[in-house]
């Protein structure tokens, strides 16, 4: 009711007179239809356009020079007096349209209620103060009345202006109110979850405070294996296995905390979206952002459980390599408890499977240098890095492969000697050829000269090696693969 009174007041005061013309603003200067005018929160410059225009370009001019609220309010042409006003109904149902269209934009277009309310209290009070200082003396001298029209259309216009602004301030609280449960909901639900998160932080870091000590009795098993006689490397064998389990038990036991924790901050998330979700636009309005109570949590907790996944792996493969290590001990000892003749017999089996390993490696390798290098599918150049790294591997076993010191590489020498020579060769002259004809192809075919000149500068440079790889890049390069 008294927002009713001020407006209505306000309103009254201008139209029966009490400004003379001219005192706010030139009456030459003002357009027949009047003026929109608005002026952003923090803005000193009011925004007027024409009425014609509409109360966007107003609204948008206010808004690109300060911060919300935005404070409205519409001017009768200044070319009319407040009694010229209030004699024609004509210029005054032409006035009360444009501000009937200035309100309806503010609560109906741009649905801000802080805005509407600006508009409703902000002009107009500073409106009837002026009226109120500088007409004082002639409103005692003389009781003015207004006109019928007026008095029905202004009381009228406070009265339906009333309501929409009440609802609108309502409908603003109740929405915040809303948001507010949401928010003391979502903190009362994620507060047992913070507390194990802080559990499980405090679990975490006992447990990295451990690694020199985990990695420091290891080194321990080790220096123990390497001493030990072969009846007491079960024992040793025993605490690496001991070793080993107590080491992954702590991880993995944080690791199952960690992601059921994760897997429960996760679906708070999800409802708290959900639920936040209806009343984002409510948040937008008042400058709120939406809180974010899981993110860093998460990411906390993603980084404790690969670091105890990496750690896991580091001390499996340690346990792993001892183990292995304590095997290789015991057949050494075991060798060396044996008499001359089993030494011997163990001795000729070693060389036998060597021997064996050799030759079938020695074969296949002269096997692959018997087949033509492999075809790039589309430019149908040949790949040369992989040939040049074969024949680069055979050209540095030759020594090894001298009749003097072939013993038991033997079988599998016989079938590389007849080789040296021609990949040595294939080395020198064969694979520079065919790198150099496979670039020049390319540069026919209209590909960047820069990474055929430094292919080019390798081979130049007799690191057949590294033209080769760069030359493979450039084909791959330049058919897409």
């Amino acid at each position: 009711m008294r927002l009713a009174t001020i407006v209505a007041v306000a309103l009254a005061a201008l139209v029966l007179g009490a400004m003379a013309s001219g005192c706010l603003w030139d009456r030459d200067d003002e357009p027949l239809s009047g003026r929109i005018c608005a002026i952003p929160n923090t803005g000193v410059v009011e925004h007027c356009v024409d009425a014609s225009e509409g109360p966007a370009s107003a609204w948008s001019k206010a808004e690109a020079d300060g911060e919300l609220p935005i404070f409205m309010w519409a001017r009768w042409s200044g070319r009319v007096t407040p009694d010229e006003l209030i004699a024609s109904e004509t210029e005054l149902t032409a006035w009360f349209d444009t501000i009937d269209r200035v309100v309806s934009y503010v609560r109906d277009e741009k649905k801000h209620a802080e805005s509407l309310r600006a508009t409703l209290h902000g002009e107009l009070g500073k409106l009837l103060r002026l009226i109120r200082d500088s007409q004082e003396e002639a409103l005692q001298a003389e009781p003015i009345h207004a006109a019928d029209n007026f008095n029905e259309a202004i009381t009228g216009k406070a009265s339906a202006e009333r309501e929409p602004l009440v609802a609108a301030i309502a409908a603003d609280k109740q929405a915040m109110a809303a948001v507010q449960a949401i928010l003391d909901r979502a903190r009362d639900e994620v507060a047992p979850l913070q507390s194990r998160y802080a559990g499980a932080a405090a679990r975490f870091a006992a447990y990295r405070a451990t690694e020199a000590a985990e990695t420091a009795a290891y080194a321990a098993l080790s220096a123990q294996a390497s001493r030990s006689a072969i009846d007491e490397l079960d024992g040793v064998e025993q605490a690496v296995l001991a070793a080993a389990r107590e080491a992954s038990r702590a991880p993995n036991e944080l690791a199952a905390e960690v992601m059921t924790l994760s897997a429960e901050l996760q679906a708070f998330a999800v409802s708290f979206d959900e639920a936040i979700a209806l009343h984002k636009d409510v948040l937008a309005t008042h400058g709120a952002a939406v809180p974010d109570m899981t993110s860093g949590a998460l990411r906390s907790l993603s980084a404790m459980l690969g670091y105890a996944q990496r750690r896991v792996a580091r001390s499996d493969a340690t346990a792993t390599a001892l183990l292995g290590g304590i095997a290789l001990r015991r057949q050494a000892l075991v060798a060396l408890e044996a008499d001359d003749r089993a030494r011997e017999a163990s001795a000729r089996s070693r060389i036998r499977r060597a021997s064996e390993a050799f030759s079938e490696g020695a074969r296949a390798r002269a096997a692959a240098l018997s087949a033509a290098p492999p075809m790039s599918e589309k430019l149908g150049l040949p790949l040369l890095a992989e040939r040049c790294g074969e024949l680069l591997a055979l050209v540095q076993m030759r020594p090894l492969c001298e009749a003097t010191s072939s013993s038991w590489r033997e079988a599998g020498c016989a079938a590389l000697r007849e080789r040296f020579d021609a990949a040595e060769v294939e080395l020198r002259t064969g694979l520079p050829r065919k790198i150099a004809a496979g670039l020049a192809a390319l540069r026919e075919q209209g590909m960047a000269a820069a990474e055929l000149d430094a292919a080019q500068a390798r081979l130049d440079a007799g690191d057949v090696k590294g033209a080769a790889m760069a030359y493979d890049a450039a084909v791959r390069g330049a058919e897409g693969t």
